[in-house]
């Protein structure tokens, strides 16, 4: 049938010649219309077998470790694993406590530090994407400053968020403000925070001296401690 309509007949002349009914006709040439936008199954991806790893005899050891142990490390896992026979690699320990280990609890939001008139700023980076008219599609750099106490804010416009336009930023805030607060917390900039000892900032030089010129002292919010920045908005 479909050999017939390939070659030009009319599904009345197939119908005719096979002594079957239109309806059927079409129904089969349908049929196979749709079939042939499938994937065919001779071509298909025979599914494969779930290889064995030489993790899966010590299934049962991990499960013990970490219920007796929870803050145990992959590393300490597979140290243990070794003692008891394991010969496998630590990736594949790894990529098992990962997928097994409980997801720790959410912790809820703790209460924001209350702070008095002028004790406390906050400041802040925001990037925004703007169409102007005549130079097309710039992203600016929004810079705040914000006393958590009162809620005023002063914010400033910047091509970059660097180290100098920090600087201008808060040079604008203190002329606005008619002075500094006594402290100013930043989360993540670059050019208030170089990096991290265990849980000691290690501060940008330059920006110490600016903050120390107008007399106010930079406090640096740990990574992943959102409770540390009690107001940003």
């Amino acid at each position: 049938m479909v050999t017939l309509h390939q070659q030009g007949l009319s599904r009345r002349a197939i119908a005719r010649a096979l002594s079957v009914s239109r309806n059927t006709v079409r129904k089969l040439l349908t049929a196979h219309g749709r079939a042939r936008l499938a994937q065919h199954s001779a071509v298909e991806s025979p599914a494969r077998a779930p290889r064995a790893s030489k993790v899966d005899p010590f299934r049962a050891k991990i499960a013990e470790l970490l219920e007796r142990y929870p803050e145990i490390t992959a590393q300490r896992i597979f140290e243990e694993l070794r003692l008891a026979g394991f010969d496998g690699g630590y990736t594949a320990v790894k990529k098992h406590v990962r997928a097994i280990r409980p997801k720790p609890a959410a912790k809820p939001s703790l209460p924001a530090v209350v702070h008095g008139p002028g004790e406390m700023a906050e400041s802040d980076w925001s990037p925004f994407t703007i169409d102007f008219t005549e130079s097309g599609r710039e992203t600016i750099q929004l810079f705040s400053y914000i006393l958590t106490y009162s809620r005023r804010k002063s914010y400033g416009i910047f091509q970059r968020s660097d180290l100098h336009a920090l600087m201008d930023g808060h040079l604008g805030a203190f002329e606005r403000f008619q002075g500094a607060a006594r402290a100013c917390k930043y989360d993540g900039q670059r050019a208030v925070v170089l990096g991290w000892e265990g849980r000691q900032p290690i501060f940008n030089p330059r920006f110490l001296a600016f903050a120390t010129h107008y007399e106010f002292r930079p406090v640096a919010c740990r990574p992943g401690h959102p409770n540390d920045k009690g107001y940003a908005s």
